[in-house]
């Protein structure tokens, strides 16, 4: 999976659990919450967030510091989802001039990053105005205990930057026939799908409900790339209207003995 759709599939389900899935775009996502405007820009490889006129852009790329970047990217736009940071800008005859990151911390907020500058004189008043989203935050995006960064203070406000790789997290889910992919990185779509479905099919159970968004469709693809490729796969169809719609998959498992899985599933 390239960088840039794993990115995607991120930020699918990063907006789908703040209730902002309408917010999704071709390219990224726009939107207005709160006094915040958030609009997120994904060109090939190269992301920009422009949160009400402070921005950030970076590179991602297959190796360490690409996924770093993304998931600091990721932090970003869930900090200003979730009320963790505010933007105040300054403006001076209605142009825009200075622009400051504020990170919450306990009651009070934290000058971050600033961008732009004051104008030259020094008797010149800005109208200053405060951009400021606070949509509920889902537990599956708590804080995660990222390391200090002075250049991204907002890392792991999200869960995505300093987050520990959970190599055993397919045996630790509840095996009751529904699989979430909403609190796992796209990255692990692949092997997650495909060992609960050898642990429902050693335990009986035939018929997997597999939630993946509705979001532009990437997720839902994948899924259904894998699907399509499964020995034990019989059929599948979208949940219907009881059973999620078009964010859902049902996948009807064959109860009789293991076929030799294809050793590009």
């Amino acid at each position: 999976m390239a960088p840039g759709e794993a990115f995607g599939h991120e930020l699918d389900a990063l907006l789908a659990a703040a209730g902002r899935e309408a917010a999704r775009t071709d390219d990224g996502a726009r939107l207005t919450a709160g006094t915040l405007d958030l609009d997120v820009q994904l060109r090939g490889a190269r992301v920009t967030v422009d949160l009400s006129g402070w921005t950030s852009t970076c590179e991602l790329t297959d190796d360490d510091d690409g996924r770093d970047h993304a998931a600091l990217a990721l932090d970003l736009i869930g900090a200003a989802l979730f009320g963790d940071l505010r933007i105040v800008a300054e403006r001076w005859a209605g142009r825009p001039g200075r622009f400051t990151l504020e990170l919450r911390v306990g009651e009070r907020w934290q000058p971050g990053p600033v961008q732009g500058l004051r104008p030259w004189n020094p008797f010149a008043r800005a109208a200053v105005t405060v951009h400021h989203c606070a949509s509920p935050r889902p537990a599956a995006y708590r804080p995660s205990a990222a390391p200090p960064l002075p250049w991204a203070p907002w890392a792991g406000r999200a869960g995505f930057f300093g987050a520990l790789a959970d190599s055993d997290s397919a045996a630790e889910l509840p095996v009751d026939g529904e699989l979430d992919l909403h609190n796992f990185s796209p990255k692990d779509v692949k092997r997650l799908v495909l060992e609960y479905l050898d642990v429902c099919l050693a335990r009986g159970i035939t018929e997997v409900r597999i939630v993946h968004g509705k979001g532009i469709g990437a997720l839902r693809r994948t899924v259904h790339a894998i699907l399509d490729r499964h020995p034990r796969v019989v059929g599948y169809r979208l949940g219907g209207h009881r059973g999620g719609g078009w964010g859902a998959t049902v996948v009807n498992l064959s109860p009789g003995p293991a076929s030799p899985r294809d050793p590009d599933v």
